[in-house]
């Protein structure tokens, strides 16, 4: 099938969102991160299940944005083949052999053209693709080009003329608070891979991202130096990979040796087991005043900020009707988890971001990672470019 102008994009985009296996992708221009979110949209970001390859060409380095670089290299491999002209799009078994790079200039100013047909999970295409792979070089998160486009935003060299032929599509869900969502959950996955690298869970009875909080509950809180507590103000540290897995090998050690110390000090089965008896769908309808801070104490933010939690428990901020449908909404509706958040923010007082993002990861421990302003500060000890709101 041939595919252009809005067809291929809006085609490309849905193979995207339906990506269960694989997307390999081979391009020699990669465009800019928020272009990218909208060709490719984000709910490949939280499924460690769908294998992630990249091939480009690194000499091309004034036409690859390095932040987008770093976003595939924390999701999945990025490999660099000199002579790459190939633009090659492979999602599960769909397949777009095109003219188009990867970059918003192609695919909305740009008359790009494509073949698009299924194959089986083994084809002739992937074989190839392999064959590049296996002769490519590999890329790490700390690359950065050595040339500067002349023209600024300038994706794809000199664009100047070039009027819009087609919109994009929505990058993500329209949302005000937590558009970066699924952008730190790549940067948490990522980081949370490099931590069970060494195949030593510290705590068996708890989840991987659990584990992972309470190692962030450590530095911040429990290390003699507190290493990751400047990052609350300061900016992020600048590791090579190389220095962020001696760190992290560092802490863990300390870590380990903190828990034999201090045996029983965790309770995040408990918090989980409570707070998903109390919020299952058929269970919310019960919730009541006796109950709600029981699920409250849960979370971080409410334990530093006794004052959120008198405002936002007091009836006159707000109904339990309201508290019970804003949860209802995070924990239960169909549409994208930021959209939910935006709901859930927007309907509560005293309740914040920090808490919104927590209470999805209570109840859903495998699923979210436990995220707020003191486990960003950690994760920018740790080289990881990401805001403490």
């Amino acid at each position: 099938m041939i595919l252009y102008g809005t067809d291929l994009i809006q085609t490309l985009r849905k193979e995207f969102d339906k990506a269960e296996k694989r997307i390999y992708i081979a391009v020699p221009f990669i465009g800019g991160w928020e272009s990218v979110k909208k060709i490719m949209g984000t709910k490949w970001a939280g499924s460690n299940a769908v294998e992630m390859k990249i091939l480009t060409d690194t000499a091309n380095d004034g036409f690859i944005d390095p932040v987008t670089i770093r976003q595939f290299l924390y999701r999945g491999e990025v490999r660099s083949l000199r002579g790459l002209h190939a633009k090659i799009y492979i999602i599960d078994n769909s397949v777009f052999l095109t003219s188009a790079n990867l970059t918003g200039t192609a695919f909305s100013k740009r008359y790009e053209i494509c073949e698009f047909f299924s194959i089986n999970d083994n084809h002739e295409i992937v074989d190839v693709f392999k064959q590049w792979w296996a002769a490519s070089k590999k890329v790490d998160t700390n690359w950065q080009p050595k040339h500067v486009p002349k023209e600024p935003g300038s994706e794809e060299g000199n664009i100047s003329g070039l009027k819009k032929l087609w919109d994009l599509p929505d990058g993500v869900v329209k949302v005000r608070n937590f558009k970066d969502y699924q952008d730190n959950i790549i940067q948490y996955n990522h980081f949370l891979k490099l931590y069970l690298s060494d195949k030593e869970r510290l705590i068996r009875d708890v989840s991987a991202y659990h584990e992972l909080d309470a190692f962030f509950d450590y530095l911040f809180h429990s290390d003699p130096i507190t290493p990751s507590k400047v990052h609350l103000a300061e900016e992020k540290r600048n590791l090579t990979d190389i220095q962020r897995m001696s760190e992290l090998q560092r802490y863990k050690s300390k870590f380990k040796r903190f828990l034999e110390a201090n045996p029983g000090r965790q309770n995040y089965r408990r918090r989980v087991e409570l707070i998903q008896e109390k919020l299952k769908l058929k269970e919310i309808a019960n919730l009541d005043r006796k109950s709600l801070p029981k699920v409250i104490d849960c979370l971080h933010p409410m334990e530093s900020y006794a004052l959120n939690r008198y405002r936002f428990l007091n009836p006159d901020n707000n109904k339990l009707k309201t508290i019970r449908e804003a949860f209802k909404i995070l924990l239960h509706d169909g549409r994208p988890i930021e959209e939910r958040m935006e709901l859930c923010n927007s309907s509560l007082n005293y309740f914040g971001k920090s808490c919104i993002k927590e209470l999805a990861a209570w109840y859903y421990p495998d699923q979210y990672p436990i995220m707020n302003r003191n486990t960003n500060s950690r994760m920018k000890f740790f080289g990881y470019d990401i805001d403490t709101y």
